[in-house]
């Protein structure tokens, strides 16, 4: 947003002071600060985040519960899938390094979901919603 902002202003200052010659930075910044935000699809992200708090605060979830095993893990830089757990039977990707308010801490990051552990998962469209753990 500051590329934009930034962009925008020097476009505006380079054409008050007629300096037609110098103006491909500012076009630049200005067209990749634009592209940069078309890419992200905000419409899209809050959407996606407002339909999972939804989801949770309405109960419209299901609820997985057993013993947690780890298919795949994601180092720490990424790089790859998410790790691949399963309970009961259910198949799950918990991926650091999506934007979302579900449950994305993997094993790297100091995640919960380590093999053996027993819990209870409330989930809508494979995204956790909630996780809770037998002590």
């Amino acid at each position: 947003m500051a590329a934009l902002i930034g962009g925008v202003t020097a476009l505006i200052y380079k054409w008050r002071n007629n300096e037609p010659n110098s103006w491909f930075g500012s076009v630049f910044v200005t067209a990749w600060a634009v592209f940069w935000l078309y890419l992200h699809n905000f419409p899209y992200v809050f959407g996606h985040i407002n339909n999972l708090v939804r989801t949770y605060q309405n109960g419209q979830y299901e609820i997985v519960e057993g013993q947690v095993q780890v298919l795949h893990e994601q180092p720490a830089t990424g790089h790859t899938k998410g790790d691949i757990i399963t309970v009961n039977g259910k198949q799950f990707e918990v991926n650091y390094f999506y934007l979302t308010p579900a449950y994305r801490n993997t094993l790297a990051h100091g995640g919960v979901l380590n093999a053996g552990v027993y819990v209870r998962i409330y989930y809508h469209n494979d995204e956790i919603l909630r996780v809770d753990i037998r002590k």
